[in-house]
């Protein structure tokens, strides 16, 4: 753990991403995405004629530069490509999250949490923290990941919001941290200070740095950190951010890249 440094003004707005920083990436990968790469094609079939669905469609043929009048089989390939590449297109992380919440509710999935999250959730929201989570996946499948983990149960009563690509917009996008600084209310003159982002992506984390944001990088055993960006502190888990008693805020880390 990285001893705590004061670098000036208290943190008391936390954001955190979600894959390799409360969650194994493998979990979403395997898990989430098998799920409904497996269930694409059925799902386009029951609820095509659906507006949310029938928008998702028809975003993804202007997306991909098909024909207005392309049929669902042309949109399924550009979809499945999309997949097989991590592209993280809106249409497409909108109708994952459609299809997984059918799977939350039908008990066939559940959400996967580290050890130290729940009770880091808790810490802060006991010290009278704010805590957002910011995912390329689309807000409803956020909450449905949170609202159903195993063995945990229900999280989501410790947060205070979520944001993704469409509320947002892109993680590595300094845009997008201003647009969520906006949203929480810190977007005054030295107000963005008050928000520590916690992600395992560098680039992530300079997006936000760029927006006047603090940040911790997060490397969990067993994920692949391409990088530590040494502009950033870096923490194994969350026990390094455990709130001040006396006081309404996080320690710092100092930047100690390994």
């Amino acid at each position: 753990m990285s001893p705590a440094t004061d670098l000036g003004a208290a943190v008391d707005t936390l954001v955190l991403d979600i894959e390799g920083t409360t969650s194994p990436a493998a979990a979403v990968h395997q898990t989430l995405f098998g799920y409904a790469s497996a269930r694409l094609e059925e799902w386009m079939d029951r609820h095509a004629f659906e507006p949310e669905t029938a928008r998702c469609l028809e975003e993804t043929r202007e997306r991909a530069g098909l024909r207005p009048d392309s049929g669902n089989e042309e949109v399924l390939r550009v979809l499945r490509t999309w997949i097989k590449q991590d592209v993280k297109e809106r249409p497409l992380k909108t109708l994952q999250g459609l299809i997984w919440r059918e799977g939350f509710q039908r008990a066939d999935l559940h959400g996967v949490v580290y050890e130290d999250v729940p009770p880091s959730l808790r810490a802060w929201r006991k010290a009278g923290l704010r805590c957002f989570v910011y995912s390329s996946g689309s807000v409803q499948a956020q909450r449905d990941w949170f609202g159903h983990t195993s063995p945990h149960g229900d999280l989501t009563p410790y947060l205070d919001g979520h944001f993704d690509l469409t509320t947002a917009g892109p993680k590595r996008e300094p845009g997008s941290y201003r647009t969520i600084a906006r949203s929480v209310g810190l977007d005054g003159p030295g107000q963005s200070a008050r928000i520590l982002f916690c992600s395992d992506t560098p680039a992530e984390l300079d997006a936000a740095a760029e927006a006047g944001w603090r940040t911790c990088g997060v490397r969990r055993p067993g994920e692949a950190v391409t990088s530590q960006a040494p502009e950033h502190p870096w923490v194994d888990d969350f026990t390094a951010l455990t709130p001040d008693p006396n006081a309404r805020t996080v320690p710092l880390p100092a930047k100690d890249p390994r």
